[in-house]
């Protein structure tokens, strides 16, 4: 690396990194040419540094070893793609909030011999396996599980990828987690084709058991009492992510049911985080924000890696939220006190840069569902109000077909990739969930012309639609299809041959197809069930509960 006796005015980073530092404001240009997150100066310093008695104390920390580890592993890349490749950085890069489009990872498929296999990463990482064998799974999860189960979250810059590696190496059993779905899927291409429980083996069993451990640890410390708020906030986001990376294992792996487990859990988390009080701090923080702990760290801002990390679990659990409610309807034994439809609505949770779908719409699901249950609410005691139940619908369906108007007359030319697919992906839940609120309101009957009509088009969209995409519109390609009328099936059939003929990712969808086919049966079976034959009743059928996602 570059020579130099360490700042002791220069930025955080760079005296971390024990380097010198040009003092540039607002970000040092040693950090913007290597694309490292710039601390600052004067700025507070990031929280794990609070509460350390001085400099020494600071250096020993894990986080601080770990930013030095990934600065030499980023040199070393450098170094083999040639001795000028610092130089081509520095011109790409402006400032520290928007660094450069250059990325770590070649656009050819990445070789073994990447950034991510050296073996100072290996000497960083909490070694639970040989070290190459750890470094070759995580690996596989930074090169190709996280971007295919996160298309469209923006990492592309080696600050991105800094973020996403820091944020598994400080956690192990978040690490262990991230590995053990790995192993899942590094089993799978050594296994015979299998519907269920694919890719598990030994190796996935113990490292979900040593994530387990890890975590019961952290609840334990959780648990402690006469917290602060912040510091259950921060205790908490280590649960979330571990309990996001578990119930992300049972997904890949296809076990049908067993994800909810994991998903009640992130409920009752987020519902501790948002109602937590410390009794002695209820005068002081509580009183003072009017707000919930969970909801003043989304708002805090003054350690951004660490804000991003909470924004982006808590947006992934919700978006699953979203979805298992909208295919089985909330549980009623775990109310839901955080109410994230207000940030969905505000983007202050972005959907979008998750799973592709604009976080309004998503908003707008989840207030479908909130009606569906007040509906059934008020059917079991007999006082339904049809004009309030209309009144409500109305709202939810003007904004929909506002919103899907709205994207349908956007141009795409000054649009990225990402961007026109979010919009096509958008769309097409838009769409979905005008389905899904016409069968709450007025119930499953397939001939009813307006359903029709909103299947019909619909339809259209997704025969439209780039086939890499459809892993992305799971739920709305399920609910579409159990609504359809004989004449479609065929071709929502087509849909799934047509993709796998070109060996991409089917993902959730081939599921989704068992769900559409079960009901499709029951229609023709019981005629008499057609007003009520959706994809609830076609799942409680087929004894299975699967996520569609």
């Amino acid at each position: 690396m570059s020579s130099g006796s360490r700042s002791r005015t220069g930025c955080y980073t760079c005296r971390i990194r024990k380097k010198k530092c040009d003092e540039q404001y607002p970000c040092c240009g040693s950090c913007q040419i290597r694309k490292l997150q710039c601390y600052g100066y004067d700025a507070p310093p990031p929280d794990w540094m609070h509460g350390k008695r001085g400099w020494k104390e600071i250096m020993a920390t894990e986080e601080a070893r770990q930013l030095r580890s990934i600065a030499e592993v980023q040199y070393k890349a450098r170094r083999r793609n040639g001795q000028n490749r610092l130089e081509e950085e520095a011109g790409g890069a402006s400032n520290c909030q928007q660094p450069g489009e250059l990325t770590i990872r070649s656009k050819q498929p990445p070789a073994v011999e990447s950034i991510w296999w050296d073996s100072g990463f290996c000497s960083s990482l909490p070694i639970h396996k040989p070290p190459h064998e750890d470094a070759r799974l995580l690996k596989l999860f930074l090169d190709f599980i996280f971007p295919i189960q996160f298309g469209f979250y923006p990492m592309s810059t080696t600050m991105d990828h800094s973020w996403l590696m820091s944020g598994l190496c400080s956690n192990k059993a978040r690490y262990h987690a991230a590995l053990s779905v790995s192993a899942c899927f590094d089993a799978s291409l050594r296994e015979p084709e299998k519907v269920d429980g694919i890719g598990l083996s030994l190796e996935v069993t113990e490292r979900q058991a040593n994530a387990l451990c890890d975590l019961r640890t952290i609840i334990a410390h959780f648990n402690q009492q006469r917290r602060t708020p912040r510091d259950m906030v921060k205790i908490g986001m280590q649960i979330l992510e571990v309990m996001h990376q578990l119930l992300s294992l049972e997904i890949f792996s296809m076990l049908e049911g067993t994800w909810e487990l994991h998903h009640q859990a992130t409920r009752t988390l987020l519902n501790t985080l948002h109602t937590y009080s410390a009794p002695e701090l209820r005068d002081q923080e509580e009183v003072a924000f009017h707000s919930s702990p969970l909801e003043m760290a989304l708002k805090d801002f003054s350690s951004p890696d660490t804000q991003r990390t909470l924004e982006f679990h808590v947006t992934c659990v919700v978006w699953v939220d979203i979805i298992a409610n909208a295919t089985f309807g909330s549980p009623s034994h775990i109310p839901r006190h955080f109410d994230y439809i207000p940030y969905l609505h505000a983007n202050g949770l972005k959907t979008q840069d998750i799973m592709g779908c604009h976080s309004s719409v998503m908003a707008n699901i989840a207030e479908i569902t909130c009606l569906a249950d007040w509906k059934t609410s008020q059917l079991q005691t007999k006082s339904l109000h049809t004009e309030e139940l209309s009144r409500h619908a109305i709202s939810i369906a003007t904004r929909l077909v506002d919103q899907a108007q709205e994207l349908e007359q956007q141009s795409v030319l000054d649009m990225t990739k990402l961007e026109a697919e979010s919009r096509l992906v958008t769309l097409q839940f838009a769409c979905a969930a005008q389905v899904y609120l016409h069968v709450v309101v007025f119930g499953a009957d397939t001939t009813d012309p307006e359903l029709v009509l909103l299947v019909n088009r619909s339809l259209q969209m997704l025969e439209a639609l780039p086939n890499g995409l459809m892993i992305r519109v799971n739920w709305a390609f399920t609910i579409l299809g159990c609504m359809a009328s004989k004449t479609l099936y065929d071709r929502f059939r087509g849909l799934i041959t047509r993709i796998a003929a070109q060996k991409l990712p089917l993902g959730m969808t081939w599921k989704g197809l068992i769900v559409m086919e079960e009901c499709w049966r029951l229609r023709q079976s019981q005629p008499d069930l057609e007003a009520d034959c959706d994809w609830k009743r076609a799942m409680n059928r087929l004894g299975t509960r699967i996520l569609l996602v």
